[in-house]
Protein backbone atom coordinates (compact mmCIF):
# COMPACT_ATOMS: atom_id res chain seq x y z
CA UNK A 1 0.00 0.00 0.00
CA UNK A 2 1.28 3.43 -0.96
CA UNK A 3 -0.15 6.61 0.54
CA UNK A 4 0.55 8.41 -2.71
CA UNK A 5 -2.08 6.16 -4.33
CA UNK A 6 -4.60 7.98 -2.12
CA UNK A 7 -3.07 11.44 -1.73
CA UNK A 8 -2.67 13.92 -4.57
CA UNK A 9 -2.04 17.68 -4.30
CA UNK A 10 -5.84 18.15 -4.35
CA UNK A 11 -5.96 16.25 -1.06
CA UNK A 12 -3.66 18.70 0.75
CA UNK A 13 -4.45 22.03 2.37
CA UNK A 14 -1.61 24.18 3.63
CA UNK A 15 -2.58 26.94 6.02
CA UNK A 16 -5.59 25.56 7.83
CA UNK A 17 -7.87 28.35 8.98
CA UNK A 18 -9.57 26.52 11.84
CA UNK A 19 -8.55 27.45 15.36
CA UNK A 20 -10.25 24.63 17.25
CA UNK A 21 -10.32 20.87 16.88
CA UNK A 22 -13.89 21.02 15.60
CA UNK A 23 -13.12 23.74 13.04
CA UNK A 24 -10.09 21.82 11.74
CA UNK A 25 -12.10 18.61 11.37
CA UNK A 26 -14.85 20.51 9.53
CA UNK A 27 -12.26 22.05 7.21
CA UNK A 28 -10.67 18.66 6.50
CA UNK A 29 -14.06 17.03 5.87
CA UNK A 30 -14.85 19.81 3.36
CA UNK A 31 -11.57 19.06 1.60
CA UNK A 32 -12.35 15.35 1.59
CA UNK A 33 -15.88 15.94 0.28
CA UNK A 34 -14.47 18.08 -2.52
CA UNK A 35 -12.37 15.11 -3.64
CA UNK A 36 -15.00 12.41 -3.22
CA UNK A 37 -17.71 12.02 -5.86
CA UNK A 38 -20.44 10.33 -3.84
CA UNK A 39 -19.53 11.50 -0.35
CA UNK A 40 -22.05 12.67 2.22
CA UNK A 41 -20.01 15.35 4.01
CA UNK A 42 -22.51 15.74 6.86
CA UNK A 43 -22.43 12.01 7.60
CA UNK A 44 -18.62 11.91 7.41
CA UNK A 45 -18.36 14.89 9.78
CA UNK A 46 -20.75 13.21 12.20
CA UNK A 47 -18.82 9.91 12.36
CA UNK A 48 -15.41 11.61 12.60
CA UNK A 49 -16.62 13.85 15.44
CA UNK A 50 -18.20 10.87 17.20
CA UNK A 51 -14.91 8.97 16.93
CA UNK A 52 -13.01 11.98 18.25
CA UNK A 53 -15.30 12.20 21.27
CA UNK A 54 -14.34 8.60 22.15
CA UNK A 55 -10.72 9.74 22.50
CA UNK A 56 -8.50 12.28 20.86
CA UNK A 57 -6.61 11.20 17.76
CA UNK A 58 -3.94 13.79 18.56
CA UNK A 59 -0.67 11.93 18.81
CA UNK A 60 2.72 13.32 19.76
CA UNK A 61 5.22 15.44 17.82
CA UNK A 62 2.50 17.67 16.35
CA UNK A 63 0.54 14.95 14.55
CA UNK A 64 -3.16 14.11 14.57
CA UNK A 65 -4.87 11.34 12.63
CA UNK A 66 -8.62 11.89 12.91
CA UNK A 67 -10.27 8.86 11.36
CA UNK A 68 -13.49 6.88 11.18
CA UNK A 69 -15.37 4.28 9.22
CA UNK A 70 -18.46 5.43 7.43
CA UNK A 71 -20.96 4.06 4.93
CA UNK A 72 -21.10 7.50 3.27
CA UNK A 73 -18.01 6.74 1.14
CA UNK A 74 -17.05 3.92 -1.21
CA UNK A 75 -13.29 3.64 -0.66
CA UNK A 76 -10.53 4.82 1.64
CA UNK A 77 -10.10 8.59 1.46
CA UNK A 78 -7.24 10.57 2.98
CA UNK A 79 -6.65 14.31 3.15
CA UNK A 80 -3.87 16.27 4.81
CA UNK A 81 -4.06 19.64 6.52
CA UNK A 82 -1.14 21.70 7.77
CA UNK A 83 -1.19 24.42 10.41
CA UNK A 84 2.15 26.11 10.99
CA UNK A 85 0.85 27.80 14.17
CA UNK A 86 -0.54 24.57 15.58
CA UNK A 87 -3.91 23.78 17.10
CA UNK A 88 -4.85 22.30 20.45
CA UNK A 89 -6.04 18.85 19.42
CA UNK A 90 -5.83 17.35 22.92
CA UNK A 91 -2.71 15.46 21.87
CA UNK A 92 -1.19 12.86 24.17
CA UNK A 93 1.92 15.03 24.65
CA UNK A 94 -0.32 18.09 25.30
CA UNK A 95 1.45 20.06 22.56
CA UNK A 96 -0.20 21.74 19.55
CA UNK A 97 -0.81 19.64 16.44
CA UNK A 98 0.50 20.89 13.10
CA UNK A 99 -0.03 17.96 10.71
CA UNK A 100 -3.47 16.42 10.27
CA UNK A 101 -4.15 13.25 8.33
CA UNK A 102 -7.94 12.80 8.06
CA UNK A 103 -8.82 9.29 6.99
CA UNK A 104 -12.26 7.82 6.32
CA UNK A 105 -12.88 4.26 5.18
CA UNK A 106 -16.07 2.43 4.26
CA UNK A 107 -17.61 0.19 6.93
CA UNK A 108 -16.88 -2.88 4.80
CA UNK A 109 -13.15 -2.20 4.47
CA UNK A 110 -10.51 -2.73 7.16
CA UNK A 111 -7.20 -3.58 5.53
CA UNK A 112 -6.29 -0.33 3.72
CA UNK A 113 -7.50 1.81 6.63
CA UNK A 114 -5.30 -0.01 9.16
CA UNK A 115 -2.34 -0.14 6.75
CA UNK A 116 -2.58 3.60 6.09
CA UNK A 117 -2.63 4.48 9.79
CA UNK A 118 0.35 2.19 10.42
CA UNK A 119 2.27 3.70 7.51
CA UNK A 120 1.58 7.27 8.64
CA UNK A 121 2.61 6.47 12.22
CA UNK A 122 5.88 4.97 10.94
CA UNK A 123 6.61 7.91 8.61
CA UNK A 124 5.95 10.63 11.18
CA UNK A 125 8.67 9.24 13.43
CA UNK A 126 11.17 10.65 10.91
CA UNK A 127 11.99 14.19 12.07
CA UNK A 128 13.08 15.40 8.63
CA UNK A 129 9.81 14.11 7.11
CA UNK A 130 7.64 16.00 9.62
CA UNK A 131 9.71 19.15 9.11
CA UNK A 132 9.44 18.89 5.31
CA UNK A 133 5.65 18.74 5.54
CA UNK A 134 5.39 21.68 7.92
CA UNK A 135 7.74 23.78 5.77
CA UNK A 136 6.10 22.81 2.46
CA UNK A 137 4.94 25.78 0.45
CA UNK A 138 2.77 23.83 -2.00
CA UNK A 139 0.60 20.71 -1.89
CA UNK A 140 2.88 19.24 -4.55
CA UNK A 141 5.83 19.48 -2.15
CA UNK A 142 3.83 17.59 0.48
CA UNK A 143 3.08 14.75 -1.94
CA UNK A 144 6.72 14.73 -3.09
CA UNK A 145 7.89 14.40 0.53
CA UNK A 146 5.56 11.46 1.09
CA UNK A 147 6.74 9.81 -2.13
CA UNK A 148 10.41 10.26 -1.16
CA UNK A 149 9.87 8.48 2.17
CA UNK A 150 7.81 5.73 0.51
CA UNK A 151 10.61 5.25 -2.02
CA UNK A 152 13.19 4.98 0.76
CA UNK A 153 15.02 8.19 -0.17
Amino acid sequence: MRLTDYITPDHVKIGLEGETKEEVIEELVELLAGNCEDCDADKVLEVVMNREREGSTGLEKGIAIPHAKCDAIDSLSIVIGISRDGIDFEAIDEKPSHLFFLMVAPMTESGPHVQAIAKIVKMIKIDSFRESLIKAKTPEQVVESIARVENGE
